[in-house]
């Protein structure tokens, strides 16, 4: 099972024009995009655990409720990239502004999502303050 089911999908993009869009094929084109999509998340999302996050299934997955959502967006605007056969283009680019917006303020936390963190972020330090090297004049 996917992080996103192609079911799930259907609140962003009519199951008619996902199949007109993939012509016939949609599990497959569909499963490959979001496949493609999960990388591109991840790297919004470097101080997260996104192996995880993605991983996750069924009712687990209300805690990432808004990700979903920003996932949805993200696929429909490459996902229409090939026909925008009954998809408001315009729309459709609003949200994936807005989802790539909304990911780069979680990446720089100010956002708190009390997602699971990447192992190598689990002491985050956002900052070092210190002086520069004495300089002396003679």
């Amino acid at each position: 099972m996917s992080f996103i089911t192609r079911e799930e999908f259907s609140t962003h993009v009519y199951e008619e024009a996902q199949y007109v869009i993939s012509r016939g094929i949609t599990q497959k084109k569909l499963t490959r995009l979001l496949a493609w999509v999960y990388k591109f998340l991840a790297r919004y999302l470097t101080a997260y655990d996104t192996q995880s996050i993605f991983a996750t299934t069924g009712t687990d997955r209300d805690k990432y409720q808004e990700l979903i959502t920003y996932t949805k967006d993200i696929s429909k605007w490459h996902f229409i990239a090939v026909c925008n056969v009954s998809v408001d283009l315009e729309l459709a680019e609003k949200r994936y502004q807005f989802a790539i917006k909304e990911l780069e303020r979680i990446q720089k936390s100010s956002i708190v999502q009390g997602w699971p963190l990447a192992q190598n972020n689990q002491d985050p330090k956002p900052f070092r303050s210190g002086s520069g090297r004495k300089f002396n004049h003679f």
